[in-house]
């Protein structure tokens, strides 16, 4: 089996998880780290902390490897729609249709409305070869899809898993990918995630730029694992 992500390095997203516009309100997304979307509105919990609680399922402040693992197989699960143990082509078109149109947009103005599938299918190879594995200075604009709201910086994430480009998420891929990104986000190599550790990216509530609520990633490393 081709060996997911060969450079053995993810980039974690130096951006902010952006505002969307949502009629009146603003609405807050985040993408987790397996690709599922959450959306708070603004005055409510951060999309981000409603992920890792869900995850947290012990409700004792960190997410095991476990967890990490259990919470990605729920997703898979509702992923595969026909049931038939992996992740077709027709339910990642699916996922990049209806469950999370984020992954479709984004990018600078030259780049913006402009995210065509071809150009989707070449961010997902990509993914696992050098183009979106060197961290960010900073919040680029030209972040696409689901990087700009998510800890890593993978625009198409579910697809991401698809190591052998197949348009086919197999359950050993997706294992795969859930270790891997896991392993790139627990900084301190301790087997469980903390808020502390992870980035922290929403945006509102008078929080500044650092710290926690911020914008900046928390990491160690500059992001390497």
């Amino acid at each position: 089996m081709t060996t997911f992500l060969p450079t053995g390095r993810f980039a974690l997203c130096a951006s902010a998880a952006l505002l969307l516009l949502a009629g009146p309100a603003q609405a807050l997304t985040f993408i987790s780290p397996m690709g599922e979307p959450f959306r708070t509105q603004a005055g409510e919990k951060a999309p981000e902390d409603v992920w890792f609680e869900r995850a947290d399922a012990n409700d004792d402040g960190k997410v095991t490897r476990a967890e990490f693992t259990a919470d990605a197989g729920r997703f898979f699960r509702t992923l595969d729609t026909d049931h038939d143990g992996k992740i077709s082509a027709q339910e990642i078109q699916h996922y990049e249709d209806e469950v999370a149109p984020e992954t479709l947009g984004g990018g600078d103005s030259s780049r913006r409305n402009h995210v065509t599938r071809a150009t989707r299918l070449a961010a997902d190879e990509d993914n696992v070869t050098s183009t979106y594995l060197t961290p960010p200075d900073s919040y680029s604009a030209g972040n696409i899809g689901a990087a700009r709201f998510s800890y890593l910086d993978l625009p198409e994430p579910v697809a991401a898993a698809d190591t052998n480009f197949d348009r086919i998420v197999s359950p050993r891929e997706y294992l795969d990918a859930v270790n891997l990104r896991f392993d790139a986000l627990d900084a301190n190599h301790d087997g469980a995630l903390t808020r502390d550790e992870l980035p922290h990216l929403s945006r509102g509530s008078g929080r500044g730029p650092e710290g926690k609520g911020g914008h900046r990633p928390h990491r160690g490393g500059d992001g390497e694992h």
